[in-house]
């Protein structure tokens, strides 16, 4: 028995020490491990990423190139790598498999003046869903704006001459006639004439081909290269941005997926590049004036965005709120198949396959972008409303963009059957719209000077006077906008009406607006830039509502009996109801009568006393 025992003993022992062995097999058929290099000097390259193709599969390589990735198992797997600079490599393996080499060609770094950029339309053919998304959209539609047209010479709208023009009033336009819009605004003819003039309806030829393709396919596909510190400068300009426009019988497409194999040169070829998900968005959403006219770029910021997004925790990939601009702006659209041309398909995570139409300041953006929170107190002889703003849903300030974007808080107290902007409670502090919310009747849209905020980033010129357009901006006159996860809060205090019964109501609006109300007068602008209602214009808001919150509370001029405690009017007798009540007992022990007043007078004599606040801890404590 003493042998079987040590036997057996022995067998487990030796059973037990093959487990790692029969692990370390079992993890190396799942292996798939090699380098990255570059095919022209075979040198090791770093930080290149290694796919299996339509999966979240991958492994960044190391110094030396190298890489190591666990599946799950198949075969005829296919693999690619990308690295920026380079054109995705693609090898069909099965695993187990070691010393796997990417023999990466580099992108060629020259750029063809004489390269025709591809229509959208030819683009539809193996991409009819981004092209359908893209067409129609005000990225299509950049070169045709016409509140654009009206700043730059009056020339887009019949009362574009109105207001702000460029030609004619900035101290710039002798020195710099073109400006720098066309960078932005029509891409394909600033790339074929760097600082030509923005084409308008006074020419002849408007629109031509390329001003109708606005910023096209290839205008965000052929960059090769945002130089972020330059970031400053202003759109497709020298400095900034590299394109590689390729020579006859070459291609590059680059795009932000690391795993596209496919390759159908002159008309395809692809390359990672991953500034395409912000980077490049900050071409035309972050620049400065440039006042020195050196190009230079650094005097007032106009666009703000993109900086505003990397210094908030949205930029941070360490960050739970890690978001790009096309985590934002280009949603999943629920397809799983990006190519038309490929058969089978290759079926990709919806989640990678992203909306083209890159929308921003549509209805689902605006009402989505922040949160209002309003609670009102009454006391004896007022009610007060405290406001608080927070920037939930975007990942820069709100509002942002171009700096005549604005949003106006608007506040209202009023009883019931009056008019909240003609019969008002009367207002009793200090907090109130600016003037650039419009002044004249409220009933028009009209809020300067009522109970509220305006929001909005307002430049001044060289004689301190403000606003001005960013082109002559030496400084900026205020910036009270709301940064990405940041909160602002107002208060209000209002009168209540003495000896009324009946409801006191209070509203909160925010609304934005996509310029500043005395602007929109000069030019006449009943339309937004690109054609659609203009809501700056349109009635109940004379802007579009981002938010709204509404209370109604019930005052009255006589007590009926003794007081419940709820003396915040919410239906609850709890500590919510303590501040309320010694804000009655110190302010107004005697009155007047209100809702609050009556809930707090526990004992019904008409007075406040340390009586009551006996009665009422007991009743609290009780609940």
């Amino acid at each position: 028995m003493l042998t079987t025992r040590f036997t057996w003993s022995r067998i487990q022992i030796a059973l037990a020490s093959l487990i790692p062995l029969v692990s370390m097999e079992s993890t190396h058929a799942n292996q798939v491990s090699g380098h990255v290099v570059d095919a022209d000097t075979m040198t090791p390259i770093s930080g290149a990423i290694v796919t299996l193709q339509a999966s979240s599969i991958k492994d960044t390589t190391a110094a030396d190139g190298s890489f190591l990735i666990q599946i799950g198992g198949g075969t005829d797997l296919v693999f690619v790598a990308a690295a920026k600079g380079y054109f995705n490599t693609a090898i069909t393996q099965t695993p187990p498999a070691t010393d796997m080499t990417f023999l990466m060609p580099p992108v060629p770094q020259d750029d063809n003046p004489n390269y025709l950029f591809r229509s959208p339309q030819q683009c539809s053919a193996c991409h009819p869903n981004q092209y359908a998304e893209w067409n129609g959209s005000p990225m299509s539609k950049a070169g045709l704006n016409t509140w654009v047209h009206d700043i730059f010479n009056g020339q887009g709208t019949s009362g574009g001459l109105g207001g702000f023009v460029y030609t004619r009033d900035s101290e710039f336009s002798e020195a710099n006639p073109a400006s720098e819009c066309s960078a932005c605004h029509q891409p394909e003819n600033w790339i074929a004439q760097p600082f030509s003039r923005m084409e308008g309806p006074q020419d002849m030829s408007y629109p031509s081909t390329q001003t109708m393709h606005g910023i096209s396919c290839e205008t965000c596909h052929k960059v090769a290269d945002i130089n972020e510190t330059n970031i400053n400068y202003p759109g497709i300009f020298p400095g900034l941005v590299t394109l590689t426009r390729p020579v006859p019988g070459g291609q590059v497409m680059y795009g932000a997926l690391g795993d596209v194999d496919f390759s159908a040169v002159p008309l395809m070829r692809a390359s990672y590049q991953p500034q395409i998900r912000a980077a490049l968005c900050g071409a035309c959403h972050q620049d400065k004036n440039d006042p020195s006219e050196n190009h230079s770029f650094d005097g007032i910021t106009s666009e703000p965005t993109y900086i505003e997004w990397l210094e908030s925790p949205y930029s941070n990939p360490q960050s739970q709120h890690h978001a790009d601009c096309v985590t934002c702006h280009m949603p999943p659209t629920g397809e799983t198949d990006i190519c038309d041309f490929l058969a089978p398909p290759l079926m990709r995570d919806r989640a990678t396959i992203r909306s083209h139409r890159i929308e921003g300041t549509t209805p689902f953006y605006l009402e989505n972008a922040v949160e209002l929170d309003m609670t009102t107190t009454l006391t004896g002889t007022t009610i007060d409303v405290d406001v608080v703003i927070t920037n939930t849903g975007t990942g820069h300030h709100v509002p942002t963009g171009v700096t005549v974007r604005n949003m106006i808080l608007l506040v209202e107290a009023w009883q019931d059957g009056n008019d909240p902007l003609v019969n008002p409670l009367t207002y009793l502090g200090n907090q109130m719209v600016h003037e650039l919310g419009g002044v004249g009747n409220p009933g028009l849209g009209y809020y300067a000077g009522l109970p509220g905020k305006f929001y909005a980033k307002v430049n001044h010129n060289a004689d301190g006077i403000g606003p001005t357009f960013f082109t002559d901006a030496t400084g900026i006159q205020f910036d009270n906008r709301i940064p990405a996860l940041a909160s602002d809060a107002t208060q209000y205090s209002f009168a209540l009406p003495a000896g009324v019964d009946g409801n006191v109501n209070v509203r909160a609006r925010l609304i934005y607006r996509r310029a500043f109300r005395f602007l929109v007068d000069a030019k006449n602008w009943t339309r937004d830039g690109h054609g659609n209602t203009l809501n700056d214009v349109e009635p109940p808001h004379y802007g579009f509502l981002m938010e709204l919150a509404e209370s109604s509370r019930a005052i009255s001029t006589d007590c009926l009996g003794p007081g419940n405690g709820d003396v915040n009017g919410d239906g609850l007798l709890n500590g919510r109801d303590v501040e309320d009540f010694v804000t009655v007992l110190l302010t107004s022990p005697s009155g007047p009568p209100s809702v609050a007043f009556c809930a707090a007078d526990m004992d019904g004599d008409g007075e406040i006393t340390l009586d009551d606040a006996g009665s009422f801890i007991t009743t609290l404590l009780a609940e």
